[in-house]
Parts: structure tokens; C-alpha cells; sequence
């Protein structure tokens, strides 16, 4: 019985394809046989005729119900799709790497004699720069930051480098941290990035509440590197913050709706499903906006002196009946 219908579904969808009623919808959407979506569109609707001409719907009339379901199952797979695009940890990186550069830039009141350069280097890239150059003032970040700028006449000198990276305490950060820390003393512009949950041995952040003593955590054997690097003269140019931040909230179609189709974003299965940024940016905004002020970057502390990052994206949701 099932493969009957089968053979009758591809039947109806054959006697579709090959008479002129697609021909004749396909005019009245204004598309030409030449244009880009007119092969998508013929595909689309020979789909939605052979749906119709399905056996199970032999004889049925055609209401407006069962073309909103059958567009309901279109949103359905599509939302589907787009979910395991944008929470693919390749596609967040650098969704968030982006939007989180745009956080920054659209708090910065650039009419203030403020600049904001981009330098495109991944964390690997820039210790194997370090790595490969004979000494500090060779390196390019050096080049950059010092010898293009700060060390040239009428330059202008780089005031902080904002660094959209996660560090932890192992050795290869603790090299770099130290190179660049190196660099922000001859600079004197403080070098600022983030601390992620393995700084603290964790492999999330939601742990992190459970730590109960965070002095002894930073006296095990792999801070050996890190608790160096902290005693360092250089070192006091350095700075990690975190927690991360909601860069967006989820897609949704009455809060953060797209334009395109009906999309419900899903993140309640995971919290790694929402969008977070690095907090380094939301550390520039102060600096930024201390010094449109005050054309110094002091105020950059506590809630009440300038160190309060306000309107962020708040995701409110329903667990429990209850909305958390």
C-alpha cells in the first residue's frame, strides 16, 4: 500500500513537471526563466502541487489552513537549519567576533578624537610572530602598536590594545601574555583580553559559582608559569576580564524577529546556544567613553565612577511556569 502511493506521489509530481500549469503559475510571479531564483520557485511550487495531489489528499479541498501548515513546516525545517548554522562553535567565533568589534564601535563617540584600529590575527598567529622574530622590537605587533606610532614623529599613539582573546593558565599563554605585555610597557598601552573558564580549571562558566576558595585554586602546580608572569614588572599592563556577555538576544519572532521567515531561535537546551561576547569589549566602552569625557581614562570603575556597562541584552524566558 505504502509503495502504491509512492509511485502515484511521483506520478503526480511527473504530470506536473511536465505540463504547462507550472508554466502558467510560474508567469504570474513575474519571474523570468533567466533569473536566479526561477529554478528555486519552479522547484518550490511543483512541490507544493505534488503535496496536494498526494493520495491522502485525493478529492480535498484546497483551504488556507493547509497552505499556512505546509508554510509552518517550511519555517519549521528552515529554523532547524539555521540553528545548527549559527550554533556551530566556528560560525559563533566569528559571529561573535564581529558583533562584539560593532559592541564596541557603537559606544564609542568617535567625534571625540577617538580611533579604533582593526588588526586581523588569531591568538596561534601572533605567538608564532613573537616566536619567529629575534627579540621584542622586531616582532610585528611591536611594529605596529610602538615603531608605526608611538615611537614616530606625529603619530598617534595607541592608547589600548583590546584583544578579542580567552587565556588560560598554561604556558603558551603565559608566553604570550608576557610578549605582549612587553610591548604595552614600551607602549605604555595597557594590552586587554579575557580570562575563560580553564583559567580557573574549569571547562564551562556555569562551575565557576561553585568555586569556594579562589586563592588555593591559584596555587596549584599548572599556575607555575602564570603566578611568574604575575610577578613581573610588565605584567601590570596586562588585564583579563570576564564573565562574557550576551552579545544578542535569540532570534524570535515577536522579541527578535527575522525578516525572511518565522524563525524561533532554540537555545534552552544549552546555555553555549546563546551568542556570548567577549567581555574586553565591553572594558573598551569604558575606556572609550571616560576619555570623550574627560580626554583621560580614569573613570572606568565601579557602577557609580564610570565602570557601569548598561543596556545589555536581558533574555527572559519560561522555565517552570514561572519567567526567569
Amino acid at each position: 500500500m505504502a509503495e502504491e502511493q509512492r509511485k502515484q506521489a511521483e506520478t503526480a509530481k511527473a504530470e506536473v513537471g511536465e505540463g504547462s500549469l507550472l508554466d502558467a503559475i510560474l508567469q504570474e510571479t513575474k519571474l523570468k526563466p533567466t533569473e536566479e531564483g526561477y529554478s528555486v520557485a519552479k522547484r518550490g511550487v511543483e512541490a507544493f502541487i505534488a503535496e496536494l495531489l498526494t493520495p491522502d489528499r485525493k478529492g480535498a479541498r484546497v483551504h488556507q489552513s493547509v497552505i499556512n501548515e505546509m508554510i509552518a513546516e517550511i519555517d519549521r525545517n528552515l529554523s532547524a537549519q539555521a540553528d545548527t548554522i549559527l550554533h556551530h562553535p566556528a560560525f559563533q567565533k566569528l559571529e561573535s567576533a564581529w558583533r562584539g568589534l560593532k559592541f564596541a564601535v557603537d559606544r564609542t563617540n568617535f567625534r571625540e578624537n577617538i580611533k579604533i584600529e582593526l588588526l586581523n590575527v588569531s591568538k596561534d598567529d601572533l605567538l608564532r610572530d613573537f616566536e619567529d622574530a629575534p627579540e621584542i622590537t622586531k616582532s610585528g605587533l611591536y611594529k605596529q602598536v610602538y615603531t608605526a606610532e608611538y615611537g614616530t614623529f606625529g603619530g598617534s599613539p595607541v592608547g589600548a590594545m583590546i584583544a578579542n582573546y580567552d587565556f588560560g593558565p598554561g604556558p603558551q599563554d603565559a608566553k604570550l601574555l608576557q610578549y605582549a605585555a612587553s610591548v604595552g610597557a614600551m607602549a605604555h598601552a595597557p594590552f586587554i583580553a579575557a580570562a575563560g573558564p580553564k583559567f580557573f580549571g574549569e571547562e564551562d562558566f556555569l562551575k565557576l559559582p561553585n568555586l569556594k576558595d579562589l586563592k588555593s585554586v591559584f596555587e596549584g602546580p599548572q599556575y607555575v608559569k602564570w603566578n611568574s608572569f604575575r610577578e613581573s614588572e610588565d605584567a601590570r599592563y596586562v588585564g583579563l576580564t570576564l564573565p562574557r556577555f550576551l552579545l544578542r538576544l535569540p532570534y524570535h519572532q515577536e522579541n527578535n524577529p527575522v525578516k525572511t521567515f518565522n524563525y524561533n531561535e532554540t537555545v534552552s537546551d544549552n546555555h553555549q546556544s546563546y551568542l556570548w561576547g567577549n567581555a574586553a569589549f565591553t572594558f573598551a566602552t569604558r575606556l572609550t567613553d571616560s576619555f570623550a569625557k574627560y580626554r583621560w581614562c580614569p573613570n572606568i570603575i565601579g557602577p557609580s565612577s564610570g565602570g557601569a556597562v548598561e543596556d545589555l541584552p536581558v533574555h527572559s524566558f519560561e522555565s517552570m511556569g514561572a519567567i526567569e
